[in-house]
């Protein structure tokens, strides 16, 4: 019997990762258990369920903003991925909202652009009420995969996976998603493990990557 949700990936920037099934968003925050460590993974100690940290803290270096270029496309050609991207703001609750479209993954403004130092974010959905989603394929990605994300000024950021992690949505990894990293840096970020029962996911899927050259 095919599932009877409506998905989202719905991030808060400060308490991390959750998605919403027919009645019930799950907010998250701290540490999950690994599919695939990405090497040089941060090991800050986790947030707290329900704490706000300030985005300075959760989000890493800022680009200096020197123009308005913003990141238009991704494309992941190992899966099949060739998306536009929406652009994702906080709701007043500190969430933030989901991509409109269920075809389309969403950058998360208020972070790096992808290609500028520190951690940029792009999210998605996993399914649909009428199928697979944009990131329905992304548990697929494996080390070495390159994920391609365009900016409005015409340049390609390119971006190879290191690694994946399954984390719970009631522990999730705030600080090493979302903090300070030395060089450049992407996480796709979409549910994972639908718990039929309860009727929602219960599990982000998180992969890392780093820019090339």
């Amino acid at each position: 019997m095919r599932r009877i949700t409506t998905a989202l990936v719905i991030l808060a920037v400060a308490v991390a990762g959750g998605c919403a099934g027919d009645e019930a968003t799950v907010s998250a925050a701290g540490g999950g258990a690994g599919v695939t460590q990405p090497p040089g993974a941060a090991t800050a100690a986790p947030a707290q369920a329900g704490q706000t940290p300030s985005p300075d803290a959760t989000t890493g270096p800022r680009p200096i903003p020197v123009d308005d270029t913003v990141p238009v496309r991704v494309r992941i050609p190992a899966i099949g991925i060739d998306s536009a991207l929406e652009t994702l703001y906080r709701e007043d609750d500190g969430r933030l909202a989901a991509p409109a479209d269920w075809q389309s993954a969403g950058w998360f403004a208020g972070g790096p652009v992808p290609g500028a130092p520190g951690p940029a974010v792009i999210a998605g959905h996993v399914d649909s009420p009428s199928g697979a989603a944009v990131f329905a394929g992304l548990a697929r990605l494996r080390p070495g995969d390159q994920v391609e994300v365009e900016l409005s000024d015409g340049s390609v950021s390119v971006f190879e996976v290191d690694g994946s992690r399954t984390v719970p949505q009631a522990d999730f990894p705030t600080d090493e998603v979302y903090g300070p990293v030395p060089d450049r840096q992407l996480r796709l970020i979409t549910c994972h493990t639908f718990d039929e029962a309860a009727g929602h996911y219960t599990d982000n899927l998180v992969v890392f990557a780093t820019a090339t050259g």
